[in-house]
């Protein structure tokens, strides 16, 4: 049982309602977690902003979801492991793609640029990042390009959070755990 409720879409209250009918509409229902961070208002609708703007960034889809993935993975949040498991199949991520981002291997170089830097940064905030840094300009990412996979970071820092404190049901296709390594 959550220990934070989500907010039924029946009866949320006005200032969340256009945002959970617009999820309702976008993806067919309004995800537990969004509708637990709808107990505040103005903390859902700048995730969703924010969350909207990232979308329309540099970084393609596929590699978005590989840093949601991975920072997920690194968190033991597994509701956004779950959740960005059938979101990374909608960006193009196979099954194996899912498997080795959430284990932070990347299938070319850019991508291990990028999974090592969010290793680094889920790990110690980004202190030490330099090797990681090099390696990602390296790697063909601009700047502008890191700091995208920073904000993804964030909002997923944001997101574990809430889903592993409030205990939030997991309502999409549950990942297996990862093999012992």
């Amino acid at each position: 049982m959550p220990r934070i409720p989500p907010v039924p879409l029946a009866i949320a209250p006005e200032k969340v309602r256009p945002s959970f009918e617009g999820l309702k509409k976008t993806l067919g229902t309004v995800p537990n977690l969004f509708a637990t961070i709808g107990q505040s208002p103005e903390a859902l609708q700048a995730l969703l902003a924010a969350m909207d703007a990232l979308s329309r960034g540099a970084l393609p889809a596929r590699e978005a979801e590989q840093v949601n993935l991975l920072t997920s993975e690194l968190n033991g949040c597994a509701y956004c492991v779950s959740a960005h498991g059938a979101l990374g199949k909608l960006a193009g991520l196979a099954p194996d793609d899912i498997q080795a981002a959430r284990g932070g291997r990347g299938s070319g170089v850019r991508e291990q640029a990028i999974l090592d830097l969010v290793r680094r940064v889920v790990r110690t905030g980004g202190s030490g990042a330099g090797t990681e840094l090099v390696r990602a300009k390296e790697a063909g990412l601009t700047d502008g390009e890191i700091v995208e996979v920073l904000a993804h970071v964030a909002l997923k820092a944001f997101t574990n959070a809430v889903a592993i404190l409030a205990q939030t049901d997991i309502d999409f296709p549950k990942q297996p755990l990862l093999p012992a390594t």
